[in-house]
């Protein structure tokens, strides 16, 4: 798949992640509280990846998954965290808010992980432009969350 096409890709899906605060918020008044609706919404994503795999014929994990390290396994515990945190953040902060924060929480730590090559990724060195739009980027920050919150 084209890099521009990648990238388009992602800002539809930084859309739709925004829209997921205020509709986990929502649904944990219907569901019974923040943990009940996080349980829906993983069950919901589990059903969905079982039919994703039914339909495309990808078989279920290896059985080499059980000897991964364990820090992989924090991938799930991190996306369980970001779920009950957005269920609680969002309606006392705003979705501005709470986005704003997490993509630049997002961008800093991105590229520090791709300055040490973190994860067994690639290394790719930072530069002044990376580090100028971490600024900017932070300043934006800044002026959302003083306006909304201050």
């Amino acid at each position: 798949m084209p890099a521009p096409l990648l990238v388009l890709i992602a800002l539809v899906a930084g859309a739709l992640l925004a829209a997921q605060g205020p509709i986990f918020a929502r649904s944990a008044s219907h569901a019974g509280g923040p943990v009940q609706a996080a349980i829906v919404a993983f069950a919901v994503a589990l059903a969905a990846l079982f039919a994703i795999g039914l339909f495309t014929g990808s078989a279920l994990p290896r059985a080499a998954v059980m000897r991964m390290p364990v820090w992989i396994w924090t991938g799930g515990l991190i996306g369980m965290a970001v779920v009950l945190l957005s269920i609680h953040a969002v309606p006392r902060i705003g979705t501005g808010s709470f986005i704003s924060a997490i993509v630049c929480g997002q961008l800093v730590a991105a590229l520090l992980y791709d300055h040490i090559g973190a994860f067994g990724m690639e290394t790719r060195r930072i530069g002044f432009s990376e580090v100028a739009g971490v600024a900017l980027l932070m300043a934006g920050l800044f002026l959302i969350v003083g306006q909304r919150n201050g």
